[in-house]
């Protein structure tokens, strides 16, 4: 039996690189990382006529946007009544709002843009497997409801026969989220950039930022530099490589993913359990999709080490047999998450960095808020705000 492949399900696909970077040029704008938030900021500023250039040390989508269960949730990493008692109800309501409007956005650009990314629109399903969660479920549906969003509680005998074998008690179904194949949305949104004229360059470390004057920064790379008036970085788990403001508030996390063969369709919805600590999916493809169960080793779960990490795993698969899920896991891999202290994306101007903004701490919701935050970067490079 050959074993599961370490290359992540969502970067199989065949992907042409661009250039690597390899003289000295000049931009309005340098955008520092190819991930979610950095190909939107790269987008929208040449659609808005900026002379764009956007930087990636690997390859587009290669760190957390590819390596993600392509969830594209409402809300931050709380429950809504947890985020309400966390930072208030007017807040937590307007976070929740940019969220929708981010999946909006994103929605509209693949049809505009003519992304092929697998999108879809069912909805996701939090599932309760305690009378504790059971509770706090209920009390998130029913803010939600109060504050005007979508939230509707299902009750056990709703649920399927294999989510109540395994266990769960009750769910909430979340009509507005959706879902898609991560890296082929990101990977759709560089070439949408280069399409509108950004110039992107892959396999190009960026080893130093001066960003110290506002229209003359300096980003120095392995093969070339780049001067520009601006530089947006949306490295995330790495921004405080480049900035040390962010050193100490941005903090690498890993997280655990697998994939399965295609099997028999058992899941409707992508699916958070375990207060959000456990998730999984079915894909347009029928695999089996599933993440998570950092609890089990928070400490171990740290740095930029893309490891895989055993005991993690061993619980994962056999959460498989636990869903009845009997399909062969084809894929096993991790991703770097950068969590910020309160939860939240920190997202706009870089303190002591007047030509820098940056959008980063996304703490694995990149795809609730990352894509927005690129558009918010560059419509504040333009405007001025």
């Amino acid at each position: 039996m050959n074993p599961p492949s370490n290359t992540p399900l969502w970067l199989a696909d065949p992907h042409i690189t661009t250039a690597t970077l390899a003289s000295p040029i000049t931009a309005d704008v340098v955008v520092i990382g190819g991930g979610l938030c950095g190909t939107s900021a790269a987008l929208h500023l040449a659609k808005l006529g900026v002379d764009v250039v956007l930087l990636e040390a690997r390859t587009i989508a290669q760190s957390a946007s590819g390596r993600n269960a392509g969830f594209i949730l409402q809300g931050t990493a709380e429950r809504y009544n947890r985020a309400v008692d966390l930072m208030g109800r007017q807040r937590a309501k307007r976070i929740y709002r940019w969220s929708l409007e981010n999946h909006h956005r994103m929605a509209e650009t693949i049809v505009q843009e003519s992304i092929d990314c697998q999108y879809r629109r069912r909805g996701s399903l939090q599932l309760a497997g305690s009378k504790t969660e059971e509770a706090e479920l209920k009390a998130s549906a029913a803010l939600l409801r109060e504050d005007g969003f979508e939230a509707d509680p299902i009750s056990q005998s709703m649920l399927t026969p294999t989510l109540v074998g395994a266990g769960f008690t009750m769910g909430v179904h979340i009509p507005a989220d959706g879902e898609l194949h991560p890296a082929r949305f990101v990977r759709g949104v560089a070439t949408a950039a280069a399409r509108h004229g950004a110039r992107l360059f892959e396999n190009t470390t960026v080893t130093h930022l001066d960003a110290s004057n506002v229209g003359d920064v300096l980003v120095t790379t392995s093969h070339g530099n780049v001067s520009a008036a601006f530089a947006v970085v949306a490295t995330n788990a790495r921004a405080g490589d480049l900035l040390p403001y962010f050193a100490d508030k941005v903090d690498p996390v890993r997280g655990q993913m697998l994939a399965t063969e295609p099997c028999p369709t058992l899941f409707d919805h992508p699916i958070y359990a375990n207060h959000g600590y456990d998730y999984w999916r079915q894909d347009a493809d029928n695999r089996v999709i599933l993440g998570g169960w950092r609890n089990l080793d928070p400490d171990g779960e740290v740095g930029h080490d893309e490891r895989i990490h055993p005991g993690i795993q061993t619980q994962m698969r056999a959460f498989l047999d636990r869903l009845s899920v009997k399909a062969k896991v084809s894929h096993s891999w991790s991703g770097i998450m950068g969590f910020s202290r309160d939860g939240l994306p920190m997202v706009g101007p870089v303190p002591g960095h007047p030509g820098a903004l940056a959008g980063v701490g996304f703490t694995g919701h990149g795809f609730g808020f990352g894509f927005l935050a690129g558009i918010a970067l560059a419509e504040s490079i333009v405007d001025g705000e």
